[in-house]
């Protein structure tokens, strides 16, 4: 299930396509990126910009992770 994640995270680095992405607590948050939840350790985030996966990384992210609004991580059922 990790290596899923992590496989599905490298995707979403490379092509920028995650709807909703869990990053790192204390990542700056881009303008045009709302913070809409949060998990231990981790704030979620959106946005209708296509690029702003490539913007949270820019900005310091260490990871973008897909995640889902209500819960966290997208291979949480």
């Amino acid at each position: 299930m990790v290596a899923t994640w992590l496989i599905l995270a490298l995707g979403a680095m490379l092509t920028g396509s995650i709807a909703t992405a869990a990053v790192p607590q204390g990542t700056k948050v881009p303008d045009g990126v709302a913070i809409i939840g949060t998990a231990p350790g981790l704030l979620i985030v959106r946005s209708d910009d296509p690029g702003y996966v490539t913007k949270l990384y820019d900005a310091g992210a260490a990871f973008v992770l897909p995640a889902r609004r209500k819960t966290c991580l997208a291979l949480q059922g």
